[in-house]
């Protein structure tokens, strides 16, 4: 997004009252550059509304220097919390110039404490657990530091460009990827939804889980950088693309009338020529663990 671009439409509609923009965008992987695009805004005279999705614990927003007027964002996709949390933080000068008095109530826990009047049971996870794991979660996240946070997962992001070159390259430069997840472009033999399937199912079939969606858009996927993810998965992702790639199922992988004809689709060698032994094992190597899943 060009912050200046931004500041000519606002100007040139002053009928605008609020600019609302993802920071962290989990889609591309891109990040926007936040500051900027909020001083324009406040230059003309418009509040901002900004959607921190995953930035929230790996990229430093200072709300003391005039940030945005209100940021927004969830428990699991911000601080690796539970879901079912969200945060809404607006600006003391928002706050106390409110044509009402704020109030703040969570919709899934009304439903809940319904459910329970009518059941006598949780639907799900009580809330007092709710609170208690969000708890932890920010208390791990103060003792980790948003800064080494960060770093963590920026090695993910870099183990998983190294791993992956020669098969798929990433969609933005360097100076652009979002450190929680990164975005590749397809390869010549990925296409359409049903084209990335084949990919999906075949990474699945081997304990690997990346986002299960294509994004039309820009024919590119991404894979999540959050969470505890071990050097080994990212080494077993990069063996079975090879193994995919190689074998050409990404030019006719199509979906199997039944299971025995699938599962025989996906098994792959042990070891592909060139490739490092591919371990299987119980374990499940999720590469994704970004926010609640996308499928």
């Amino acid at each position: 997004m060009d912050p200046q671009e931004i500041g000519e439409y606002l100007s040139r509609n002053p009928g605008v009252t609020h600019l609302c923009f993802v920071h962290c965008e989990t889609t591309t992987g891109i990040v926007n550059p936040l500051q900027e695009i909020v001083e324009e805004a406040r230059r003309c005279g418009v509040k901002t509304i900004v959607d921190g999705m995953s930035s929230f614990g790996a990229l430093n927003i200072d709300l003391s220097q005039r940030g945005p007027d209100v940021l927004v964002t969830s428990s699991n996709k911000c601080i690796e919390g539970p879901p079912g949390v969200a945060f809404v933080i607006a600006s003391r000068e928002l706050l106390e110039n409110a044509a009402q008095e704020p109030r703040s109530f969570v919709l899934d826990v009304r439903d809940q404490w319904r459910s329970l009047e009518r059941t006598g049971e949780w639907r799900s996870t009580p809330p007092t657990h709710i609170v208690q794991a969000t708890t932890m979660a920010l208390k791990i996240l103060h003792e980790e530091s948003i800064d080494a946070r960060r770093f963590r997962y920026e090695k993910v992001r870099d183990d998983l460009i190294k791993e992956l070159e020669g098969t798929v390259s990433p969609l933005l430069s360097p100076e652009l990827q979002s450190p929680v997840c990164v975005a590749f472009s397809a390869p010549p033999g990925i296409v359409d939804q049903e084209g990335f399937d084949g990919l999906y199912r075949h990474l699945a079939a081997h304990n690997l889980y990346v986002y299960s969606k294509l994004h039309l858009a820009t024919r590119s996927f991404r894979v999540g950088c959050i969470g505890e993810i071990q050097s080994s998965w990212i080494e077993r992702l990069g063996c079975a693309f090879r193994s995919y790639f190689r074998s050409g199922q990404a030019r006719s992988a199509r979906p199997a009338p039944d299971q025995e004809a699938y599962a025989a689709r996906v098994k792959m060698p042990a070891q592909a020529v060139g490739d490092r032994q591919l371990p299987f094992s119980a374990e499940t190597a999720v590469l994704q663990r970004v926010i609640g899943a996308t499928r």
